[in-house]
């Protein structure tokens, strides 16, 4: 009877100090994978979210040129965008400095006369702001006078 009171009480001890690093090893592995998990995807968010932005200026850009009357003599302009506070957008003069702010991007709109005086070639570039790094590529279009 005895002999079994003393394996009782040595099968109820306490973990070892080497059960015990093994598991705050594991942990810690666990640990790390969310928190790289967690950041990979916060810097996808801010990927996307910087991308739809630069889309959603170059579309607004190319809805200007498309809806506005044709025009024999126009001037190039860069308009200034602010992500985080979608008002208006700033109009300043071509590749000009946005003005202080909370501006983050900015677009450069400038056209080509052609060799027919019917038809302009019109290009838009967005640009981060104030880096001035490209944001999206060029894109050209075609206005022709109707």
């Amino acid at each position: 009877m005895r002999h079994l009171w003393k394996d009782r009480r040595r099968a109820q001890s306490g973990a070892t100090l080497i059960e015990l690093l093994v598991s705050l090893v594991i942990m810690g592995l666990a640990l790390v994978l969310i928190v790289g998990t967690v950041s990979t995807g916060l810097l996808d968010a801010s990927l996307a979210k910087r991308n739809t932005a630069a889309q959603a200026v170059m579309q607004y850009e190319l809805d200007q040129i498309s809806g506005s009357p044709f025009n024999s003599s126009p001037q190039p302009y860069s308009e200034c965008f602010a992500t985080e506070q979608p008002d208006a957008p700033v109009r300043a003069s071509y590749l000009a400095s946005c003005p202080a702010g909370p501006f983050t991007l900015r677009a450069d709109v400038d056209f080509e006369t052609s060799p027919t005086p019917t038809s302009q070639k019109w290009t838009v570039r967005v640009s981060a702001w104030p880096s001035s790094a490209n944001a999206s590529g060029p894109i050209s279009v075609i206005k022709a006078n109707r």
